[in-house]
């Protein structure tokens, strides 16, 4: 019998729901997750520590201070030995897994998108709009038809349903291969825009202009040596308990760490 996958699942930087998403890491077959959180979790990315790892999930948010007077938060780099550390084990064909609000860590980072496959943006500039969300949406998830009998949507090719949270996000279309999408309608008149809620006001979308939303919610990165997986599910306890994200997030988890064999 194969020895579970031994899976580092780093997490802080924004709330979540501690003890469904321990319930959900318990329960993946053949995957044993220890959760270590931001920045004590740095350490294993350097040294002999990644040889112990399979696999990384990145369920965290570094890089923002917010602020309780709704002023312009701080960003923070990534320390400098981290950052290369990181990057180097990218190069080295380690598999990372990225769930839901880890798009929009480390701001600061472009790399770190360009890593992802995309950006969830919480600030608004010239050149760029913030991103938008919406909390407890029921959807359909179906696969897209190109990707039918890719291995992390093994058991899923009839599509699911699950209430979660919504993104309106940058993904780098060019560089991803899509898996799966959402049936919900992703404008900036139905979601909620980031910036607002940022500056204390929650919920609105006023003053907010973001182009429409591919739908794509679940895709894999085209990088050369790892494997790399994105999934936007994961806000709370509907979805952590959803059957469908169990399995999808267990074969993710799978996927990526067969980085030794070549990229399917």
């Amino acid at each position: 019998m194969r020895s579970p996958r031994q899976i580092l699942a780093v997490t802080k930087g924004h709330g979540y729901d501690r003890n469904s998403f321990s319930d959900l890491l318990d329960v993946l077959p053949g995957i044993a997750c220890t959760q270590v959180e931001q920045p004590a979790a740095q350490l294993h990315f350097s040294g002999a520590e990644p040889d112990r790892w399979d696999a990384y999930l990145l369920y965290d948010m570094p890089g923002f201070v917010f602020k309780s007077d709704h002023s312009h938060p701080d960003l923070l780099d990534p320390p400098q030995a981290y950052r290369d550390d990181f990057t180097s084990l990218v190069e080295r064909g380690h598999g990372f897994v990225f769930v839901h609000h880890a798009l929009a860590a480390w701001p600061t980072w472009e790399e770190y998108a360009s890593i992802m496959g995309g950006r969830f943006r919480f600030l608004r500039d010239e050149r760029r709009p913030d991103s938008g969300y919406r909390h407890d949406v029921e959807q359909r998830i179906t696969p897209v038809t190109e990707a039918v009998g890719h291995p992390v949507l093994d058991g899923l090719h009839d599509g699911f349903t699950i209430t979660d949270e919504l993104y309106l996000a940058e993904i780098h279309h060019a560089d991803i291969t899509p898996l799966l999408v959402t049936d919900a309608e992703l404008t900036d008149r139905t979601l909620w825009s980031t910036w607002n809620a940022v500056i204390g006001r929650r919920d609105t979308n006023d003053g907010w202009e973001h182009p429409r939303g591919s739908g794509v919610v679940a895709w894999v990165r085209n990088h050369p040596r790892s494997r790399i997986a994105y999934l936007q599910f994961g806000d709370g306890a509907a979805a952590f308990g959803n059957p469908a994200f169990r399995r999808l997030l267990a074969n993710a988890l799978h996927w990526v760490s067969d980085r030794g064999s070549e990229n399917e």
